[in-house]
């Protein structure tokens, strides 16, 4: 679709969409009575037989279930319950770097979840846990993903969905009821934080489980709970230093030098920003949020040539990289090269219709390019979506005009 046409055209169309997601959306009642059924209470026994304690899993396939490593690597026996029937259960995959465990339940006849990703999750978006936490079986609970982290090629996932010691290993779903992440209770910095494991590493655990060496050190999923922990109370000096830590640890460790990255650009040290994020991408050169961050710094320090390249980069790992689309409109705007912003924020728009800040960016884009129709036109469209940001855009953009 051009955006010529936008008004009334794109505002129709957008409208139709939102309210298309809203309509196909699940209520909690129907996830649950859909999911349900394949989550199960893993019970934990010690060498004498004596119960010890138990989790949640998630049944991926006939008689496979699902869960964290912390929960069925605790005992030495396990079986499995569900429907009120009990099931034994055995390790059949095993990789404990990523806390990750597949068992096998021979007897066991739930059906299997739906498998989405966490590739194309955005913060924000509603999901919900499911899980047996306290010695209770199958509870719900409904939250936002609160933060994206990038790791070991997907996303790793913190949602303010509550999870405790016996939900570990329980599901984590979108609003269609697709397994978006195996949930996990993590306590650091005196916080309790809810993090999910990425659903798109349930593939990868076979291979992973086959050729992997037992490990005494620190596996980076640790580094990085502890490393997210000091991030979510804006600890910059805390994580710094722990980052560094973690990059002489594993110094060929991409997320560890990202890690360092984000720290330094948070205590506004930008030239060592950019040696961590270029530290990381020559090691993984493909990682689009490497660059996109590389981005932001060379824009902050008025860089602009070296973040249009950056952005560029992440695009051309990830085309559908909304932030990127709008990182890369403001880099052009800041250049004063209006034309090459607005076709940058369409992109963004396109990908995300419904975040009225990028909206806002397209239309300052117009006004700089003295292309007032289509300021009003985005005034249209930012009413429908967000009335407080509607009003500053008026005052701005469309008032001096109305004078």
């Amino acid at each position: 679709m051009r955006f010529q046409y936008f008004y009334p055209v794109l505002a129709a169309s957008f409208i139709l969409a939102l309210f298309s997601s809203l309509a196909v959306a699940k209520t909690p009642e129907q996830i649950f009575e859909q999911v349900s059924p394949s989550v199960v209470v893993v019970d934990i026994f010690d060498s004498k037989d004596e119960f010890i304690g138990q989790g949640s899993g998630v049944v991926i396939g006939t008689g496979q279930v699902i869960t964290n490593c912390h929960v069925a690597k605790r005992g030495k026996s396990r079986q499995v319950r569900q429907s009120g029937k009990t099931f034994s259960a055995t390790m059949q995959y095993s990789d404990p770097s990523r806390d990750l465990c597949q068992l096998n339940v021979p007897d066991l006849q739930a059906p299997p979840v739906l498998l989405g990703t966490a590739k194309k999750l955005k913060v924000g978006q509603r999901v919900y846990a499911i899980g047996a936490p306290e010695d209770l079986e199958l509870t719900l609970s409904e939250g936002l993903i609160s933060s994206l982290r990038p790791h070991e090629g997907s996303d790793y996932i913190q949602t303010s969905a509550a999870i405790s010691l016996g939900s570990s290993g329980g599901g984590l779903f979108d609003d269609q009821g697709q397994l978006i992440g195996i949930t996990t209770f993590y306590h650091a910095e005196g916080q309790n934080l809810n993090f999910a494991l990425p659903v798109d590493w349930i593939g990868e655990l076979p291979k992973r489980a086959q050729g992997a060496p037992v490990a005494a050190k620190k596996s980076g999923l640790a580094w990085l709970n502890r490393v997210v922990a000091l991030e979510h109370k804006k600890d910059w000096q805390g994580m710094l230093k722990l980052s560094q830590q973690w990059v002489k640890t594993e110094p060929v460790s991409a997320d560890a030098w990202f890690s360092l990255g984000i720290a330094h650009k948070n205590l506004k040290q930008y030239e060592q920003a950019i040696k961590a994020y270029r530290s990381a991408l020559r090691i993984q050169p493909e990682y689009a949020d490497a660059w996109n961050n590389l981005g932001n710094i060379h824009n902050n320090i008025k860089q602009y040539e070296q973040a249009i390249h950056a952005y560029r980069e992440a695009l051309r790992i990830d085309p559908e990289y909304a932030s990127a689309w709008n990182n890369l409109g403001i880099a052009y705007g800041n250049f004063k090269q209006f034309e090459q912003a607005i076709s940058a924020f369409r992109e963004a728009v396109r990908i995300e219709p419904e975040k009225a800040s990028v909206w806002y960016n397209l239309g300052e884009a117009y006004s700089r390019s003295g292309q007032q129709d289509k300021v009003l036109e985005i005034y249209q469209t930012l009413r429908k979506l967000d009335l407080q940001i509607a009003n500053a855009y008026s005052n701005i953009f469309i008032s001096p005009f109305a004078k």
